[in-house]
């Protein structure tokens, strides 16, 4: 019994720690041994491209967000932007039919349907090459778009995603926002190079128009199901770093526990449908998938299980390191909560247990079917 007990600890610690601690050492190596493509801007590509954006009461940005792509470095009768006001009650529609005299599109949505109805209905009915989909308080560098589009002249290539550098982050999550991200865009740019990341910044991604596939409506992440259908088709889905574009931060800790939810659920519910499976993708993907995401996931209910584990057997050695080292780092997250100190050593275990939580939270939520589709809106 007591090598059963050991063998379940074990099991569960590497689940667990997997995903966090030994996956990024080993997609790093494995990329180091693959030939990096170098991003060349090949002179005269330049596909049509829609910029679409899906904008609910958004006053307050969309005037500039309009100007920011209107400005971009690239041929403009080869870009249209196309704006979808998902039901706004504000100006959101009036000020972008103040641009249609530049070639600006407006699809006026009377009724807030979410933003994947309206992509379903609006991407088919393009005739451009590539669909570049952004969020409304999101600007792009002036270069973003041409470093984008550069790596559709690779056919293996169907999606491609940008970096969006989060700003005004709320001094409560800065530091640990800050070290989440650059550990992400390494593990994306790592991933890319073996063969292809799982899902996009829905931020900031462009893909081919004929790989698009409508989503369900109740979609809650099309940012993961629109790329993994591309994936399907054997398509990579790439990230490149030097397309730039900045977002406003999340301005408390409710609103990015509810964001962390929100994609949780989606996950769930992908799973559960089936969407989000990488089916026809090679082994390699595979790898990438089931250690990069599908672990990561799953280890709220992999922590839960190694703690049960440890208190069921609490009087061996792994067992009581297991359960102390829990203590310890919910002692320290909850140090910081009631202190509100902001050092890495109070931090780092905060933003982890927090993130857990959500993740837990967005599970059952997914699971259940009680997560709506209709995110709540942020004012800006």
């Amino acid at each position: 019994m007591q090598n059963v007990s050991t063998l379940l600890l074990i099991t569960f610690i590497f689940l667990f720690f997997y995903p966090f601690l030994i996956y990024p050492l080993v997609i790093k190596l494995w990329a180091s041994g693959q030939k990096r493509v170098p991003e060349n801007i090949t002179p005269g590509y330049f596909p049509h491209v829609a910029m679409v954006i899906c904008a609910l009461n958004e006053q307050g940005v969309i005037g500039e967000k309009i100007s920011n792509a209107l400005a971009l470095d690239y041929p403009p009768e080869k870009l249209t932007i196309v704006v979808v006001s998902d039901g706004s009650t504000d100006r959101t529609a009036e000020i972008v039919r103040s641009y249609e005299r530049a070639g600006v599109v407006l699809v006026d949505q009377k009724i807030r349907r979410g933003k994947i109805a309206n992509l379903n209905e609006v991407i088919p009915l393009r005739n451009e090459e590539i669909i570049l989909l952004s969020d409304a308080n999101v600007l792009y560098h002036r270069d973003a778009i041409k470093h984008l589009i550069a790596r559709f002249a690779d056919d293996s290539v169907g999606c491609v995603t940008g970096r969006v550098i989060l700003t005004d982050t709320t001094p409560d999550l800065h530091a640990s926002t800050e070290q989440y991200y650059s550990l992400e865009w390494t593990l994306q740019r790592d991933s890319s190079d073996v063969f292809s990341m799982v899902g996009a910044d829905g931020a900031m991604y462009a893909l081919r128009r004929e790989l698009f596939h409508p989503c369900p409506n109740d979609t809650l992440i099309e940012d993961l199901v629109i790329p993994m259908h591309i994936i399907s088709q054997r398509r990579r889905v790439v990230f490149e770093s030097h397309a730039l574009g900045w977002e406003k931060g999340v301005e408390s800790i409710p609103e990015e526990f509810r964001r962390k939810v929100r994609i949780a659920a989606g996950a769930a519910q992908g799973l559960l449908r089936g969407n989000v499976w990488p089916k026809n993708a090679p082994a390699r993907f595979w790898y990438i998938f089931l250690s990069h995401k599908l672990l990561r996931w799953l280890s709220p209910l992999t922590g839960i299980l190694l703690i049960l584990t440890a208190l069921f057997w609490r009087q061996g050695l792994l067992a009581n390191l297991v359960l102390s080292v829990t203590a310890i780092v919910v002692v320290l997250a909850l140090l910081r909560v009631i202190t509100g100190w902001r050092s890495a050593l109070l931090s780092a275990p905060f933003y982890f247990l927090f993130g857990q939580v959500a993740m837990a939270v967005g599970l059952f939520k997914g699971i259940s079917g009680t997560q709506t589709v209709l995110w709540k809106k942020i004012d800006r």
